[in-house]
Parts: C-alpha cells; sequence; structure tokens
C-alpha cells in the first residue's frame, strides 16, 4: 500500500522542515539491532500491506512490527529476528490483522538520498528516502556494506513490541490551552480512529466542544499533539506534521507513546491518559532502559540520533 524508506528523522523543525523518521521508532531500533545496524540507520516502513522483494545479493533482514504475515519463496518467515536472505530469494509481505506498519532492516542499512542529515522520505516535500516518494514496481535498492554477520538466533521479547491494538490507551500532558472542560471532554470517552489517517495525522470520529479564541496565534507544533479544530473532531499529530498550526492543542502524547501513533489504524479505539511530567520521564527512562539492554545483549553500540 505504501512503503518509504525512513530513518530516526531529522533535526530541522527550525527551517520549517517535518521531523519524519519512521511511525513507529521502536520497531526501527530493534530491528536495527537485530542485524548490527546504528539504531537510526535507514530501513524501509511498511504500511498495511506490504511489498514483494526479490533479493539479488545475500543479506541479513529483520522485520519489526505489526504482525504481518510474511513469507521467503514460500515458506512462512518469522518476525522480530534475524534472518539470511540469499540472492535470488524473494521476500513477500503480506497484510496485518492488527496494527498498520513494520520496519524491514537490512544490515549495513540503506542507501538513500540524505536531505537535512536524514534518509527519511518526506512524501509532501518530495525529498529523502527514495526520491522522497513511495517505492513502486521496479525500484532498486541498495544498502552500505558491512562484514558478514551469522543471524544471532535471538528473537526479541514481546514485552517489548509496539501494541497493535485494536485498542490503544495514550499517556497525554496537559498543555497550556487545557482547560479544565476540555481536558474532561478529551480524557473521558473513547474515539475511534477515522479514515483520514496518515503519517501527517490522524483524525477521530467522534468531536468535543471546540474552543474558540480569534485572538489565538499559530504555536509550534510537534508530533503527538493533539490539536481541536472547529469541527471539535481531535486530530492527533504524526512524524510528517507542519511545524506551526493554528488549532488549538491542548494535550501531547508523551514520547514513550509515540511508537502507538506508528500503529493506529482505522476502526482503532482510543483514549487519552492524562499523566504529570514526573511519571512521562519515567515512562520513557524505563523504555530506553529496555532498548539499550537489548542492544547490549546482542553486542552491537548503539548509535541514537
Amino acid at each position: 500500500m505504501q512503503t518509504t524508506v525512513q530513518d530516526a528523522g531529522r533535526r530541522a523543525r527550525a527551517l520549517g522542515v517535518a521531523a519524519g523518521g519512521a511511525a513507529d521508532p521502536v520497531a526501527l531500533r530493534l530491528a536495527n539491532a537485530l542485524v548490527g545496524n546504528p539504531a537510526g540507520a535507514a530501513a524501509l516502513e511498511v504500511t498495511l500491506v506490504g511489498p514483494t522483494l526479490r533479493f539479488d545479493q545475500n543479506a541479513l533482514i529483520s522485520v519489526c512490527g505489526a504482525p504481518f504475515v510474511a513469507t521467503l519463496d514460500g515458506a512462512p518467515f518469522g518476525l522480530w529476528r534475524a534472518a539470511a536472505v540469499r540472492a535470488g530469494q524473494t521476500l513477500a509481505l503480506g497484510s496485518t490483522p492488527r496494527g498498520l506498519r513494520a520496519v524491514l532492516a537490512v544490515r549495513g542499512g540503506l542507501r538513500a538520498q540524505t536531505v537535512f542529515g536524514s534518509a527519511s522520505t518526506d512524501l509532501r516535500g518530495g525529498f529523502g528516502g527514495h526520491g522522497g516518494r513511495a517505492l513502486v514496481a521496479g525500484d532498486r535498492l541498495t544498502w552500505e556494506p558491512a562484514p558478514p554477520l551469522s543471524p544471532p538466533g535471538a528473537f526479541i521479547s514481546p514485552a517489548l513490541h509496539t501494541p497493535p491494538g485494536p485498542h490503544h490507551v495514550l499517556r497525554v500532558s496537559a498543555l497550556p490551552e487545557a482547560t479544565p472542560e476540555l481536558l474532561r471532554a478529551l480524557t473521558t470517552p473513547v474515539f475511534t480512529v477515522s479514515s483520514q489517517a496518515d503519517r501527517m495525522g490522524l483524525r477521530v470520529t467522534e468531536a468535543v466542544a471546540a474552543p474558540h479564541d480569534p485572538a489565538r496565534v499559530s504555536l509550534p507544533n510537534v508530533p503527538g499533539m493533539v490539536q481541536v479544530p472547529p469541527d471539535g473532531r481531535p486530530i492527533v499529530l504524526g512524524p510528517d506534521a507542519g511545524t506551526h498550526g493554528g488549532y488549538p492543542t491542548p494535550l501531547a502524547v508523551i514520547r514513550a507513546d509515540l511508537p502507538r501513533l506508528g500503529q493506529l489504524r482505522p476502526g482503532d479505539t482510543l483514549q487519552f491518559r492524562a499523566v504529570d511530567l514526573s511519571l512521562a520521564h519515567a515512562a520513557l527512562r524505563e523504555q530506553e532502559r529496555a532498548l539499550r539492554s537489548v542492544e547490549a545483549a546482542l553486542g552491537w553500540r548503539h548509535a541514537h540520533a
């Protein structure tokens, strides 16, 4: 459906450029760890229905993320592990019953167009990755050379997998525009993800009372912010969201829960649960410790963007 080259994202927001990067950064990091890549190496991000890939060279690969059905030359291919692929073999990634995205990493990391320090594909800007667009039939990809490595024979614990839904509880921090009434309106109901969902953000089907402030000015946006537009249907911003916006933004998803945004698909349900900054920081530290322990156990030095 949509396969793009993504890495850990870019740091050019002061220039008005979206952060980009893998929508499920935990899946990216674990997939790279399994094949001995730096944490932010460029990989393929697969959405809902995956591609069929023929390997013209031997490779070591891993696929992490939503539970896609995958086959290698027609035989079942397991996710969340490293596997050797021989030249001439074909990997087919089908669909996924839950979640939305997976990351396919190749030892060495994909070669791609780097813009503002990142190989992430910016689909609206038309730059980065593989010519600034999603892959199409006939495209050829290459990867950086790396010393040969035998598959480590390790599997990633399910406890580290980003939950694929279909129900999600997203922890959020209240921002200055979160009045007590608006905070209750956003954290009480169960919302449903609408069909208006992509890497820029996702809109829910249910509406809340939209605040109106004619004097409000455009403020900076970051991925995970929850906007309330005039129609009252909240929008949760994704990695390709713009850097500024005029809608009220009363909430922001905490960083430890941002990977869950990459797995939200139309029809999933979600709830917002307000937490304080101390809990948000603790959740991020816990997540980081778990990821670094995996990287250490696999014997690779982690390199973080």
